[in-house]
């Protein structure tokens, strides 16, 4: 009886089968340089695992940045009894995909084929405001059946969710092809990328040249060499001369001014009692009259 009323420890059981996670242990990650991870919930089902990556979000879009990774294979009996579906996409679950993870944005799905490291993708994009770029894409990554009845099992399943201010459809869509998914399934039997293709049949064969290349241009080792200088100089134009403050006006004297200022040269009338070979004085300037004195009005 006493020992029943003593505390025994007790160990928490969770009812739920949801888990919060570190961001290095994701199942996938985005390319470096893009949008970094906030966290990692995970979910366990009875034929799948699941998580949801939550990403940084520079957005006024309502909702969060999102990558959803479903790994399907063998879990084991610690999983539970809820299981995951695994169907092939189709239009109608992606419209109500799309409609539920960006609500109130136009979403426009574009109908070019892109393909990444895993194989083809879809994708839709959408504007919000005047600078919000959104984009949903979606990709199912399943083996061949082309070998034994048990092998290439298995099936991954991916969602991307991502708005982001000022950004482009270029550089949003390196997230898909830059993710990488670093976890699977113990066991041989669960491949669903496939066989790996087999090597170029050029390699290692004579009369295959093949030239170094990336990405259709030619691949060169070294940084190109900046433009020789050239070698002829044209003469560097003259400084201006510095700018000298205009001299004072001066009064110039020209024969023309002179002709219009003095009037034309009249001869002087002989004087009597002189002969016409003696020099004639010139008479003397008259003396200027000093002006008069006015005396100042009486003051009032």
């Amino acid at each position: 009886m006493l020992g029943a009323c003593a505390q025994l420890d007790t160990k928490l059981d969770r009812s739920s089968l949801a888990i919060g996670l570190p961001p290095q242990d994701a199942v996938a990650l985005p390319p470096p340089g893009s949008a970094s991870i906030v966290s990692v919930s995970e979910r366990r089902y009875a034929n799948a695992i699941q998580h949801d990556i939550a990403l940084a979000t520079t957005s006024s879009v309502p909702g969060q940045n999102l990558m959803r990774v479903q790994l399907f294979g063998p879990m084991g009996g610690e999983a539970g009894e809820t299981r995951l579906a695994d169907r092939p996409l189709h239009d109608a679950d992606l419209q109500r995909e799309i409609r539920a993870a960006v609500p109130g944005v136009a979403m426009q799905r574009s109908p070019l084929y892109a393909q990444n490291h895993y194989g083809p993708f879809g994708y839709a994009f959408g504007r919000a405001g005047r600078n919000d770029l959104c984009l949903f894409a979606w990709q199912r990554i399943a083996g061949t059946r082309d070998g034994a009845p048990l092998a290439n099992l298995g099936t991954v399943q991916v969602r991307l969710r991502v708005c982001q201010t000022g950004a482009s459809e270029r550089g949003l869509l390196a997230i898909m092809y830059g993710y990488t998914i670093n976890s699977s399934f113990a066991g041989p039997n669960w491949n669903p990328y496939g066989s790996p293709p087999p090597a170029d049949p050029r390699l290692g064969q004579t009369g295959q040249p093949i030239v170094p290349a990336r990405r259709g241009d030619f691949a060169t080792m070294l940084d190109p060499v900046p433009p020789a200088a050239q070698t002829t100089s044209r003469p560097a134009a003259p400084a201006p001369a510095p700018s000298r403050p205009a001299p004072a006006a001066q009064q110039t004297t020209t024969p023309e001014s002179n002709a219009v200022t003095r009037g034309p040269i009249v001869p002087r009338p002989p004087v009597q009692g002189a002969s016409e070979d003696e020099p004639v004085a010139d008479p003397p300037a008259p003396e200027t009259a000093p002006a008069p004195i006015v005396p100042r009005p009486p003051q009032p």
